[in-house]
């Protein structure tokens, strides 16, 4: 156990109201002891309690918040981004292929060539890409995993061809005379990942491992993580057994194509509990992605007439994994984006939850585009929305050319649904959006890109208050996972896990918030990031 901590020249807002803005405090101090907030205020009470030889660390009149918790995460993901050929921000085919064929030529003779970050801007077909690597297999995931770009010799290796068909919840796209383009959505690109040699134990620990110090840098201190490989959950006890430093885990396990979920459920989920490391619900995915065009609308895509969307599972399998959490006592994450997914799942959900302990806590994960008539039942079915503001900055971009300006007016509605009661526990779905936190915050205040495009932003009527932000990004991640009682506030009693900025956040311009760095992350009273 860490000693005590003394954290002197704080800002300290305190808990968040939905309804305020808090007002702009006195700076204060913290007092920490044995891995809990032992005081909060005065310096000479806070000095009194921590004791004499208590760490100091001056904020210098900085925010002092309780630690962040990403409502919906991908840690191995991360670690795997942070490890591969990033394709972010280039202009264009060109650009994307020069990159990948440097990246190639550094790699080992015969290795996969891996990539993050592709969008069709950056190549809308393989051909480019397979005339300058043409022996090497080449996968370039889209920036939101819901597709890839690959080269011939991926396709070769795959086995797709001019009559391959296109696999459940997945479009091979072809162009005019049939042929694989080498654009690969949602399920399709899983016939080219299933190719590629999976890390073993010892990679996938080297990849946590440095996507959870990144996580750290940037006062994460709690991550819903989705939880694809089994093999992970014995990754995170190892990390952790070897004392290792990573957020608190509050896993999501996504449920199995096929076979019995209750038993699944029992044999995953009921695994026993760790405050660090807690299995706490099964993760199910209902549509595709909407900068992909697989999100499942009622109407058709404005800017692909033929085309609503993917369902992803079927409806029974739905209200399978609905009863087996609820037989067990734990909760359901149910992937819904398009307004015909969400109406669906919420017909599912409805009977399924009827007559049952209010307090289940699923969560539907991004609700991006609800039909105004079905936000009022994510309140009265006491669903958690689990959005992700920072998408906003790429979206932009596109949404209105998917949706059209009227039905574009839905997505990404906050305000809307914290005005009809529903809970918003915010995230990144990282690596999906950068998992910085204040990347969240700029984009549920302003519905701008970083750069401030949009002017005015996307939807105005539809922003967020500071205090509601971070509300979203603190204490209602806490909520989600159960811990309310004792993280997501800097308040006495709790659990000591806290960040510390170079300034106070309440008095940035949010054009600003960017700016701001993490000082000190604290974790169960330990200082486990110093900048």
């Amino acid at each position: 156990m860490a000693g005590p901590l003394l954290v002197v020249n704080a800002s300290l807002p305190g808990r968040f109201s939905v309804e305020d803005d808090p007002p702009h405090p006195p700076a204060g101090s913290i007092a920490v002891v044995a891995g809990r907030i032992a005081a909060v205020g005065d310096l000479a009470g806070c000095r009194a309690a921590a004791g004499p030889g208590a760490t100091e660390l001056d904020a210098g009149g900085g925010s002092v918040l309780p630690g962040f918790i990403d409502a919906h995460a991908h840690l191995l993901s991360l670690g795997e981004a942070l490890d591969v050929l990033d394709l972010r921000g280039l202009p264009g085919p060109d650009a994307v292929v020069r990159a990948t064929a440097r990246h190639a030529a550094r790699t080992g003779p015969g290795a996969w060539v891996i990539g993050r970050g592709w969008t069709p801007a950056g190549a809308q077909d393989n051909h480019l890409l397979s005339q300058a690597v043409p022996r090497r297999p080449v996968l370039l995931n889209r920036f939101d995993h819901h597709g890839a770009l690959v080269n011939a010799e991926a396709l070769r290796r795959a086995g797709i061809g001019p009559g391959t068909p296109d696999p459940p919840g997945g479009r091979i796209l072809r162009d005019a005379a049939g042929q694989p383009t080498g654009v690969l959505l949602e399920t399709a690109a899983d016939l080219v990942r299933a190719r590629i040699p999976p890390h073993g134990p010892a990679d996938r620990r080297r990849l946590m491992r440095a996507a959870a110090a990144h996580c750290l840098s940037l006062g994460l201190t709690g991550l819903h993580d989705a939880i694809d490989d089994l093999a992970w959950i014995d990754d995170v006890r190892a990390l952790l057994d070897g004392r290792e430093h990573l957020p608190r885990i509050f896993g999501m396990v996504r449920a199995p194509a096929a076979g019995d979920l209750h038993e699944f459920a029992g044999d995953v989920l009921t695994r026993p509990r760790d405050p660090r490391f807690d299995l706490q619900r099964l993760r199910v995915v209902f549509d595709g992605g909407l900068g992909a065009r697989g999100a499942l609308f009622d109407e058709p895509y404005h800017d692909d007439p033929g085309n609503t969307g993917l369902q992803m599972m079927s409806e029974a399998r739905l209200r399978e994994a609905a009863d087996a959490v609820l037989a067990h006592g734990r909760g359901l994450c149910v992937h819904a984006i398009g307004d015909r997914a969400n109406r669906t799942v919420l017909d599912i959900l409805e009977p399924a939850l009827a007559g049952r302990d209010a307090d289940h806590r699923f969560v539907i994960e991004h609700a991006t585009v609800v039909a105004p008539p079905d936000v009022p039942r994510l309140a009265r079915l006491g669903l958690i929305a689990s959005v992700q503001p920072a998408h906003l900055h790429r979206a932009i971009g596109y949404l209105t050319d998917r949706l059209g300006p009227e039905r574009a007016r839905n997505a990404y509605a906050f305000r809307d649904l914290l005005s009809a009661g529903v809970r918003l526990a915010l995230g990144t779905d990282f690596p999906v959006a950068p998992p910085d936190p204040l990347g969240t915050l700029h984009a549920a205040e302003t519905r701008q890109t970083l750069d401030g495009a949009p002017p005015g932003g996307l939807f105005p009527d539809q922003r967020l208050t500071r205090a509601e932000t971070v509300r979203g990004a603190t204490y209602e991640g806490a909520h989600m996972a159960r811990r309310e009682h004792d993280l997501g506030a800097v308040s006495p009693g709790g659990t000591a896990d806290l960040v510390i900025f170079d300034r106070d956040l309440f008095t940035l311009d949010a054009a600003e918030l960017p700016t701001a760095r993490v000082r000190y992350t604290v974790l169960d009273g330990e200082v486990v990031h110093a900048a």
